[in-house]
C-alpha cells in the first residue's frame, strides 16, 4: 500500500496560536480515539507562535529534517494559519510531538536569543571621516592600479605610447 502526500490546514485562533493548541487540533484530525501524550504546562507550549520568531525558525528545522513542509502566517482578523505537507501522513503528528518534548528538554533552545553585538575588544570603532578617508584612499588606490594595468596591457601588445 503507498503512503498518499497529506496536507493539513490549521487555523489557530486569537490568543490560542501555541504548539499546544496546533497540537490539540493534529491529534483531533489524525487520532481522536488515541490516547493523548501527557505534556506538562510549559510557558514555552503555551506562547503565541506569532509573537516567538525563534520559535517558528525552530519548528521549520525540524520538519523540515523530517521531511514535512511547514508554513505560518498571520491571518488579518488575528488568527495564524499552519500548514503541513508531507508525503507520509504520520510524520506530520509524530514531529509535532517530537517537538514538543524537545521543547519540555531543551527549552533554552526555543527562547528568544537576545544578544548585542559588541565590538571586538581591541579594535577601535572609527568615527565617519575616518571611514570615509579610508573610502577615497582605497578609491585612488583602486584607480591607479587600473590605469597602471591599462599600460602594462598596451605596451604588452608591442604598442608604443
Amino acid at each position: 500500500m503507498a503512503e498518499e502526500d497529506e496536507t493539513v490546514r490549521v487555523i489557530l485562533g486569537a490568543g490560542k496560536s501555541s504548539i499546544k493548541h496546533a497540537y490539540s487540533l493534529l491529534k483531533k484530525h489524525y487520532d481522536s480515539k488515541g490516547k493523548v501524550p501527557n505534556f506538562t504546562d510549559s510557558e514555552l507550549l503555551n506562547e503565541s507562535l506569532s509573537n516567538s520568531n525563534v520559535a517558528i525558525k525552530a519548528l521549520h528545522r525540524e520538519y523540515k529534517k523530517n521531511g514535512v513542509d511547514f508554513l505560518s502566517r498571520e491571518l488579518p482578523d488575528g488568527k495564524t494559519e499552519l500548514l503541513f505537507h508531507a508525503k507520509d501522513r504520520n510524520m506530520i503528528l509524530a514531529t509535532t510531538e517530537k517537538v514538543m518534548r524537545d521543547m519540555q528538554a531543551n527549552p533554552q533552545k526555543y527562547l528568544k536569543k537576545e544578544k548585542a553585538i559588541q565590538p571586538e575588544k581591541g579594535k577601535k570603532e572609527l568615527s565617519l571621516k575616518d571611514e570615509i578617508k579610508i573610502a577615497k584612499q582605497e578609491q585612488q588606490e583602486m584607480l591607479k592600479n587600473v590605469a597602471d594595468k591599462a599600460v602594462n596591457k598596451t605596451l604588452g601588445k608591442g604598442k608604443s605610447i
